[in-house]
């Protein structure tokens, strides 16, 4: 490691150890995450303005840059009190009456809700520029995604390990971890509080083990080599040299199945779907390989995993009723709100707040999540802030793809990253694992390492 390289390695340390505990989703712990991304990015600008760093890549960055400060600067106006009165919230004039003394108005209806948001968007954020600006090395690229692919094998094999025993302390963590896994009986949930988040955060790790096999393994099937040694060379590389992917896939895939979560199941199947159609780039393989290859992978899941399947399977049978009903409430409470603002939004990170004056089901309880990130960032931050913030993060994703379907060399790190921004987007349509701190660094670094290698061979 050279000394300029420290402040992504200190980053990438970071992001390897927020799924414990919980994913970070404790203010100290995600706090401590944006405080360490947030110094290593002024690290990396002082090492850059004195020609010490690497080069500053920011003319490819420049429209999704663009996009994304105009969105922080969007959540700033939203927590100001400067802004017109006919903008602010309703809510502000009430309080003011109720009180009897005058308020500060605004467009956000909870101010503190939308700063911390905006630090973890920020930090996520820097996260991402790090990444791309010292993942322009290939070598460095492919190292920190195995040292991610690897460290988030670790967390998932202990969540395994406390599910396989019933442990209740296991290094640093107390009896929390089984009252979080008890709330969920058989479903797999640790290390984080939510079985689907989990299935999430596994499926992106498996996407990761199998793009990089893939990428050890790319110079293997030459139409004239012999099929026999391909094969050879195939368990060679891939078992012999790699077996710690290969254990690292598998500790992933239990995961995902032990976690019986049916967005990140579906999640998962388009992941590898875009992650397939990435590295086969322009050649169309025969229709046997591609039988043989889905038989093959459908024998090896049903040998590994038939008594998950069994139990998974069930679920998948079965919608739970309550569940899906109360679900449909959020998201019309959710549009019923934002045909009320569709412009301004109720402020970055406010949903917990409003939703409480649309829900008729239960005033004691809180909802914190609308269960569908895209359509909380729009309830949020009204639908052309909202917009903006996807185009910030579809663009590196257009990238990704192209770049794994035009590269000559290490093709399967862009097409990892838009595997893995695939599970991650599909995923947010339904739930909110992209909510969850943990899960949003690890998009942030391999989308930004994806996209720092999505640039052609022959261009670089």
């Amino acid at each position: 490691m050279r000394l300029y390289q420290l402040p992504f390695y200190v980053v990438l340390a970071a992001v390897v150890l927020s799924p414990l505990p919980f994913g970070s989703v404790q203010i100290g712990a995600w706090s401590l995450l944006a405080l360490v991304a947030g110094l290593a990015t002024v690290c990396w600008a002082v090492m850059t303005a004195f020609g010490a760093g690497p080069d500053a890549r920011v003319s490819r960055l420049k429209w999704p840059l663009a996009a994304f400060l105009l969105v922080a600067a969007w959540i700033l106006i939203q927590l100001s009190a400067l802004t017109p009165a006919a903008w602010h919230h309703p809510i502000w004039a009430i309080a003011s009456e109720a009180l009897g003394e005058p308020l500060a108005g605004r467009i956000a209806i909870d101010p503190q809700a939308g700063w911390f948001a905006l630090i973890r968007l920020l930090s996520y954020g820097a996260i991402f520029w790090l990444a791309a600006q010292y993942g322009s090395d290939a070598k460095l690229a492919a190292r920190a995604l195995r040292i991610f692919t690897f460290a988030g094998a670790a967390a998932a094999g202990m969540g395994l390990l406390i599910w396989s025993t019933g442990l209740s302390h296991l290094l640093w963590f107390d009896e929390d971890f089984l009252l979080v896994q008890m709330r969920y009986g058989s479903r797999l949930a640790i290390p984080f509080v939510n079985p689907n988040h989990l299935a999430s955060f596994a499926a992106m790790g498996l996407i990761c083990a199998i793009g990089l096999i893939a990428g050890e393994t790319r110079g293997l099937w030459r139409p004239e080599t012999d099929r026999r040694e391909k094969l050879r060379r195939f368990l060679d590389t891939a078992v012999s040299r790699n077996w710690f992917l290969m254990i690292s896939g598998m500790v992933y895939a239990m995961a995902v199945m032990l976690s019986q979560s049916r967005g990140g199941l579906l999640a998962l199947a388009v992941g590898l779907t875009v992650l397939w159609a990435a590295l086969i780039r322009r050649s169309k393989p025969r229709i046997s390989h591609t039988i043989t290859a889905v038989a093959l992978a459908a024998l090896v899941t049903g040998a590994f995993f038939a008594p998950t399947l069994a139990r998974f399977t069930d679920r998948l049978g079965t919608v739970e009723a309550e569940t899906g009903q109360r679900r449909m409430e959020i998201y019309q409470n959710a549009m019923s709100a934002i045909e009320t603002s569709p412009v301004l939004g109720y402020g970055y990170g406010g949903f917990p707040a409003l939703y409480r004056m649309y829900d008729q089901h239960d005033l004691f309880s809180v909802v914190e999540f609308a269960h569908s990130t895209v359509l909380e960032n729009v309830l949020e931050l009204g639908i052309p802030s909202a917009a903006l913030l996807f185009a910030a993060i579809l663009w590196p994703v257009v990238a990704c793809w192209r770049g794994a379907r035009v590269r000559q060399r290490d093709q399967h790190i862009p097409a990892l990253a838009a595997a893995v921004a695939a599970v991650a987007l599909i995923h947010s349509m339904v739930d909110f694992p992209l909510q969850i701190p943990a899960i949003a660094v690890a998009f942030s670094l391999i989308l930004g390492l994806g996209f720092a290698q999505s640039v052609s061979s022959k261009t670089s």
